[in-house]
Parts: C-alpha cells; sequence; structure tokens
C-alpha cells in the first residue's frame, strides 16, 4: 500500500512539472497575429514635454494634410497596413519569424528582443531633410543608430524584432510617426517663406526610441513629432 501511494505522489509530481512545462510561453512553440491591434494614447512633442491633447493633435494632422493617413484611429484598432509575421520557436534561441529566421539576443518579463541571424548591407541613406533625419531614430535599435556611418557609406547591421510581452502574452510592437520641420527661407521680397518638411513612419516591428525627442530643436528650425505605440497579439496557432 505504502509502495502505491509513493507511485501515486510521484506521477502526480510529474504531471504538474509536465504542465508547468506545457504552458510556458516558448512551449506553445507557433503563433499567428490577431487581425486588431491596441492603440496607446497619440503623444505629440515638440520639444521634451509631451502633449496629450488630441483637438491639438488632430488640428495638427488636418494642416499637414497626408500626415492624417498615417496615425491609426485608437476607435477601430485596425492594423491592416502594419507589417505582421507569424512566430515559431525553434529552439532554445532560435525563432522563425515569418519567413526571417532569427535569434533571441535578450529576453525577460516584458520583452523578447529578437535578431535576424543573417546582418543586412544597406546603401547609405540620403539625409534629405530634418524631418527625415527624425523619423530615422525613431526606431529604438534601428540602422541610424546601429551604423555610424548610415548617411554616408555601405553598413552591415542584424535587423531588431522587439515582442513585448504582457502578463506572459506575446505581442508584436509597432511605432506609427509623423515629423515635421518647419523653416524660413529668405525671398528676394524681403519676408522669408514659410517652408515645411514632412517624413512618415507606419509600422515595422519596432519600439520607440524616446532619445529622439531631445532632437527636435525649437530655434532655428521648429520640429513636431507624432507618435502612436501599438501592438498585435500573438496566439497559438
Amino acid at each position: 500500500m505504502k509502495k502505491m501511494l509513493i507511485l501515486l505522489v510521484m506521477c502526480t509530481c510529474v504531471f504538474a512539472c509536465s504542465k508547468d512545462d506545457n504552458d510556458s510561453p516558448d512551449s506553445r512553440n507557433a503563433y499567428q497575429p490577431g487581425d486588431m491591434v491596441t492603440v496607446d494614447e497619440t503623444v505629440m512633442y515638440t520639444g521634451n514635454t509631451p502633449i496629450y491633447d488630441k483637438a491639438l493633435i488632430k488640428d495638427y494632422l488636418t494642416r499637414r494634410g497626408r500626415a492624417s493617413a498615417y496615425i491609426l484611429d485608437a476607435a477601430t484598432g485596425s492594423g491592416a497596413h502594419l507589417s505582421s509575421y507569424t512566430l515559431e520557436f525553434q529552439g532554445e534561441k532560435n525563432v522563425l519569424l515569418g519567413n526571417i529566421q532569427t535569434e533571441i539576443i535578450s529576453k525577460n518579463d516584458t520583452l523578447m528582443m529578437l535578431a535576424a541571424v543573417d546582418f543586412k548591407e544597406d546603401s547609405p541613406k540620403p539625409n534629405n531633410n530634418v524631418a527625415d533625419s527624425i523619423i530615422n531614430l525613431v526606431q529604438l535599435d534601428g540602422p541610424a543608430s546601429e551604423c555610424p556611418t548610415y548617411y554616408t557609406d555601405p553598413c552591415k547591421y542584424r535587423k531588431k524584432y522587439p515582442v513585448r510581452i504582457i502578463n506572459g502574452q506575446y505581442y508584436l510592437a509597432y511605432v506609427v510617426a509623423t515629423a515635421t520641420s518647419t523653416w524660413w527661407k529668405p525671398s528676394p521680397f524681403g519676408v522669408p517663406m514659410e517652408l515645411t518638411d514632412l517624413s512618415h513612419l507606419a509600422g515595422p516591428a519596432m519600439l520607440f526610441n524616446s532619445k529622439v525627442i531631445s532632437k527636435l530643436s525649437q530655434e532655428n528650425n521648429r520640429d513636431t513629432l507624432v507618435v502612436q505605440i501599438l501592438r498585435r497579439p500573438l496566439t497559438k496557432q
């Protein structure tokens, strides 16, 4: 009788351990992105102080025309135009993201950072205007911050793909942003002409680089950045 009780306890422990292992996020192996995204509150920056006034932000986007097309309506949360990947764990470190081979380079309770296994080489990106420069720095760990010669010479880097973790649930992370830079050009009539450069970013998998805020100038030009943080749930296939 005592042997049977010991055997029963051992079986119970093995079953419990097996259940815990199967319930761990990585053991679920394959994940499918959902159709809807969660849109955090839209934020405007004209300096270091964030602005959340919805009417002010809407007026700014309306005056900038096409800029409004890039900012999502928080009421609908449709992510149809954002990049979307399946997620498949293929070992302790290897992850297939869509058809991209990646590996886990860091992970904690809130974020899993993936990096492409293969290096990518890009030709120099023209630094056309201030608005473009701002948008190029919006992505945390993006090529503009990882490649010192991003604007002058070809550079190699491994593309990063962040996966947010909230209460054990995986989410694809996105940033949608619009940047403008207003400046004045001398004219032969003595009245300076006001000109505005405009640039956009819509939805590659990324995290927001808050350090870009310190790059916004209010002196010789007036820079504005509007940002949305989004996430799409990944569910077991």
